[in-house]
């Protein structure tokens, strides 16, 4: 009976002394050096020496030597136990981080720095056990003697995964050595540039990703309210603030003055209108206020009335570790008069009471900033949300710290950047 052996090229059986394929003409002089190059053990047509025993410890050191190996193959028993592994690693990282970073956002308004570490450290580590599993399946699918190309089923719903699964699921053939090519001096993936770079970019790309999802179920989480002040709830349930306030609910009445004039109301009744929830009003006092600064690009920015609340109970805002309790909201209405094309960003402000509290605007404050045309006059409300606030009296004066800004070529113009810091008091 003649010995045949398998071409390297095409997986077709051919006699064993043949130097070339009579089927696709590759030559087959390289079986010999591929077979050596794979063990110093291994004999012509025999399959790679596996290790002594598979197991979960041996088939993950595999795996991870083989991050970034492609033309080799992987036998049936070191493919699943490397996939129990790598199951398991993504199990305890998604209890253990997951749930932390898709939580809320670390690129936001502002960057959470402990966030974005740990965002970049699960991004990193999910991407690693993605390129190892991904690397391991066409390996898998060399030693059934199929093409790594096998996985493109994997894109065909319902039908495409069980037929990945199937061929994994199938024995070793001699002929997938033909996808044993080595190279003559090789070297760990941890010493090639390039596979850093693909992780670093794989990396950036799902932190990218993650943020995003994670930044939606913030915004989600911040259509809910939690208005019980003994509530011990858990969820990351926050509410969203808007610019309408429903003056037909308030039963106060207004007394204005000649000069910076207060009003003064307590009604049990009384409640602001925030988004779709109503915000519950134990006392609330109106200051008009007389600022005006028209000092830079020929704009104006006026505030003419700040409205401070007391709420009748504690409310919740923010989620992840940004959440906190109010029991206070400090309403500032503000118009512009733009001079020139200028952007604007008083819906970014920070607010400084007189009792040491500092506060952010809240992120959906009225939308009437940002970039301005020349000689467009707009006007909003900024809400800020006071942790502390025994009464409404105790606010006596406010500190509001803004930023605006215009374009220009002009590398010696110091004017066009400008901080606007406004001091009013409440009186």
């Amino acid at each position: 009976m003649n010995e045949t052996k398998f071409c390297i090229n095409c997986g077709k059986e051919i006699p064993a002394n043949a130097t070339f394929c009579s089927f696709c003409g590759a030559d087959q002089k390289t079986a010999a050096t591929a077979e050596t190059q794979t063990d110093g053990n291994t004999t012509t047509g025999k399959q790679p020496t596996p290790p002594e025993h598979d197991n979960m410890w041996t088939a993950l050191k595999l795996g991870m030597k083989q991050t970034f190996t492609w033309s080799q193959r992987i036998t049936r028993p070191q493919y699943w136990w490397l996939y129990l592994d790598l199951m398991l690693i993504a199990l305890i990282l998604t209890f253990t981080l997951g749930l932390k970073v898709y939580s809320f956002p670390a690129f936001a308004a502002h960057v959470n720095v402990l966030q974005a570490v740990l965002l970049l450290i699960y991004s990193a580590l999910m991407c690693w056990i993605s390129v190892m599993q991904f690397t391991a399946g066409a390996r898998r699918l060399h030693d059934s003697n199929r093409s790594a190309h096998y996985l493109w089923f994997s894109l065909i719903p319902i039908v495409g995964p069980i037929l990945i699964i199937v061929f994994m699921c199938q024995r070793s053939k001699p002929a997938g050595k033909r996808f044993d090519r080595i190279a003559s001096q090789p070297k760990p993936w941890t010493h090639k540039w390039w596979t850093w770079c693909l992780l670093v970019l794989f990396t950036l790309l799902y932190a990218g990703s993650v943020n995003m999802v994670a930044r939606d179920n913030a915004m989600d989480s911040a259509l809910t309210t939690t208005s019980n002040s003994d509530s011990t709830s858990d969820s990351d349930d926050s509410y969203t603030d808007s610019d309408s306030y429903d003056d037909s609910d308030s039963d106060s009445t207004d007394t204005d003055s000649d000069t910076d004039s207060e009003s003064d109301s307590s009604s049990d009744t009384d409640s602001i209108t925030v988004g779709d929830d109503d915000i519950d009003i134990s006392d609330q006092k109106t200051y008009n206020t007389s600022y005006s600064d028209s000092s830079w690009t020929g704009s104006t920015f006026k505030i003419d009335k700040v409205t401070v609340y007391k709420t009748d109970g504690a409310y919740t805002i923010g989620s992840g570790s940004d959440k906190r309790d109010f029991n206070g909201v400090v309403k500032v209405h503000m118009s512009i008069h733009a001079g020139r094309d200028i952007s604007a960003y008083p819906t970014q402000a920070k607010l400084s009471t007189n009792d040491g509290q500092q506060v952010d605007a809240d992120m959906d404050s009225d939308d009437f900033d940002g970039d301005l045309n020349s000689g467009t006059d707009t006007d909003g409300n900024l809400y800020f949300e006071l942790s502390k606030l025994s009464s409404v009296k105790d606010i006596t004066s406010i500190r509001l710290k803004w930023d605006a800004s215009y374009d220009t070529d002009d590398y010696d113009d110091d004017n066009d950047f400008k901080t606007y810091d406004a001091t009013l008091n409440l009186n």
